[in-house]
Formats: C-alpha cells, structure tokens, sequence
C-alpha cells in the first residue's frame, strides 16, 4: 500500500514539473514574440524617418482662425472689398462676376470634389471658392503649387490635384459652347468682317504654336524635340479678328510641322462629313460654297488656304501681301494674348501626363474665349490694369442663354 502512494505521489509530483515546465515555455514564446514585434516596429519607424530625427509635424493651414475662403472672400468678393475691380482683373485675368460664375458651375457640375465638406471632428475642409482660386492662381501667373498656400490656405498636393478637377470642369461645361465651330451667325459675321477688309470668304486665320515640355521623359525626347532645344507639344488653331479661337487641336510631338498637323487635325472633318455651316459669296462675278483660311507659305495648295505672294514684283500683289500679313496677325495675336493673359502657357509645361497638359491649355483657351465674349473690343487688353470698371457686354445670341440656363 505504501508502494501505491509512493508511486503515486511520485507521478503526481512529475506530471507538476512538467506542467512548470510547459508554462515558463509559452511565457519564454511570448517574450521572444514580444521583443521581435517591438524591434520591427523600431526597424519600420526607423525606415519610415530614414534618419534620427524626429517624426515630423503636420499642422494644419486651413484653421478656423485664419480661414482661407473668409480671407478671399473679404479681399475680393465682400460688398466693400480690400482691393478694387481693377486689382482683382489684374489678379484673375478676368472680372469679379465671371469668377463667381465658374465657381458656382464647378460647383454644381462635381459636387462630389468641390463641395464644401467636413471632417470626421466636425471641422470644415476646403470651399470650391478655394479650390477654384489657387487654380486662377496657377494659371493666370505660371505658380507652382506650393507657392499659393500662404494665402489661399491650400496644400500642393491639393492645389495640382483642384486644378486637374478644375480644367475637367471647366471643358465639361464650357467646352461645347466655347470650343464649337462656327454656326450661321457666326459664318454670317465673320464673312462681313472678312469682305470690310478684303478678304470676302475668310473664316479666321490658321498657324500652329509650340508650347515646351520640361518634364517631357527622356525616351520621348527625340520625337518631341524639333526646331527649338527642348521637348515640345503643338497647338493648332484658327481665329479672327476679335481673338476668338475657333478651333484648337493640340498635343502632337513637337518634331512635327505644320503638315504634318494638318493631316492629323480635325479643321476639315465637319466639312468632310457633310455637317459643316453652309458658307456662300461671290468674288468677281463668281459664287463659291466653302470659306477659306489665311495661311502662311508653308501650307498646300488647297482652295481652303490663301496665302500671302512670296516675292511681290507688282503693285498690285505687293497691296495684296500687305493686306494679307495683316489680316494674318490675327491668330498671332490670339497667340500673343493667350500667353500673355495665362503664364502657364507662357512658360514650360512641368506635368508628365500628355492629358493633363492638353486639359491645361484647352481650359486656358476656354476661359480666354468667355473673357473676349465678355470684355468684347477690351479683351485685347492684356496690361491688366485699366479696364475694371467696364460693365458686362454680352452678345444676343438665343443659343448661348439657352445653354448658360441649363
């Protein structure tokens, strides 16, 4: 019987041990797990800051205390503002109701971006005031993003990402009015200008302009690369007398000429398909149904181009050249107002996407084509500094209140 509880105790005392034993090994286990998960995030951090410093401190800009939309708001738009009208077109490129105009349809066309929004805490984020400012901003004088956050209130990385949104907008909604083809009234107008200086059955005047490509990639260099040093893209377009663009193709590499755009442009493609205005004069007796374009040498023999006589002998075709080179000035002009007006334009292109890039300059000739509809015979002025005070002009024209009220 003593055997038995000798025997017994003894397993007893041994399956102890071994229940220690197993426990100060899932204590062990538990340890090692611990100091490994520790040293990872040590490692992670570490590589996260990528030195000793300290982890860097994000405050941020748009606080209630120094709100970037009550700022503009009380600068531009309060009903005694800081700066006059003359500041603010010098400023915007365009006057004070137009802005509130395009803010208002950019608002209203994607809600989903530039609606005012708030934050889980309660607290408001950035107005589509805001948003359309600091890309007025960027546009009107060439500004990085970061440039822009001292008064607007507004990140970089926001700031490139509201002006995507905002050229977006601004195409979806304006583009098929200021960027459409001439309809009657506009055929019937610009044949009467074309006839009072001589030119009965001109449309407009057409030429290309280069726009460089700074951050074009290294292996597209060489088919972007022609007459200049740098990467560039082309803008083909025709306008008339009044600095109205009336039509734009842009985007082919800038080792093309003017041919070559001519072959990929879509200038003819409504006139091919049948769909264009009817177009109809008479010049010495004889009636012609398709209107032309004034061009420069380099383009073909088509009856759609007129051009200027290379080396003029007589009087007569030396009046003819004259009166053509000035009539041309016209999309030179346009070009020279649309750079001038817009220092995006003006400078180099530091986006990497060709879509980005392309919606810039569409939206820059947009916006340029509502301002020469509003300021009418003052458009062309580019000094920005003495036409505040004009009031509205807008043209009547059935269509256009038809599609500004939908």
């Amino acid at each position: 019987m003593a055997g038995y509880y000798h025997s017994s105790f003894t397993r007893y005392w041994m399956l102890e041990e071994e229940d220690d034993d197993i426990f100060h090994l899932a204590d062990d286990d538990e340890a090692e797990v611990a100091t490994y998960n520790h040293l990872v995030q040590c490692e992670s951090s570490q590589r996260r800051r990528r030195s000793n410093a300290p982890p860097k401190e994000i405050r941020p800009r748009n606080t209630p205390e120094d709100d970037g939309h009550k700022k503009i708001w009380t600068d531009y738009f309060a009903d005694h503002p800081v700066f006059n009208d003359r500041q603010f077109r010098q400023r915007f490129r365009m006057r004070k109701h137009m802005v509130l105009r395009i803010v208002d349809a950019v608002e209203a066309h994607n809600p989903l971006y530039f609606k005012r929004k708030h934050d889980c805490c309660g607290k408001e984020g950035l107005s589509a005031l805001q948003k359309c400012v600091a890309s007025l901003c960027i546009l009107a004088y060439g500004l990085p993003a970061d440039a822009i956050d001292e008064y607007v209130r507004i990140g970089a990385s926001t700031a490139r990402e509201s002006l995507q949104h905002f050229c977006r907008a601004i195409i979806e909604v304006y583009g098929p009015y200021y960027l459409r083809a001439p309809n009657e009234a506009d055929v019937e107008r610009l044949l009467a200008e074309g006839e009072e200086r001589g030119f009965p059955g001109m449309l407009g005047s057409i030429d290309c302009m280069h726009w460089e490509w700074r951050m074009c990639p290294t292996a597209w260099q060489g088919m972007f690369t022609g007459r200049g040093k740098h990467p560039s893209m082309i803008l083909e377009a025709v306008a008339s007398r009044d600095l109205w663009i009336w039509h734009a193709y842009f985007g082919m590499p800038g080792s093309n000429n003017d041919i070559n755009m001519l072959q990929r442009s879509p200038v003819f493609s409504s006139y091919l398909r049948g769909q264009s205005t009817p177009v109809e004069f008479e010049v010495n007796g004889h009636t012609y149904n398709m209107g032309y374009y004034l061009a420069d040498g380099i383009y073909p023999e088509w009856p759609a181009f007129v051009k200027s006589i290379r080396h003029p002998m007589e009087q007569k075709t030396q009046r003819f050249s004259q009166q053509h080179e000035s009539a041309r000035k016209d999309i030179e002009r346009a070009f020279g107002v649309l750079r001038a007006r817009f220092a995006v334009v003006r400078g180099p292109a530091y986006g990497w996407k060709i879509a980005q890039i392309k919606d810039i300059m569409m939206c820059c000739i947009i916006l340029h084509n509502m301002i020469v509809e509003d300021e009418d015979v003052h458009a062309s002025n580019t000094n920005f500094n003495d036409i505040g005070d004009i009031p509205p002009v807008y043209a009547d024209n059935l269509d256009r209140a038809e599609f500004v009220a939908r």
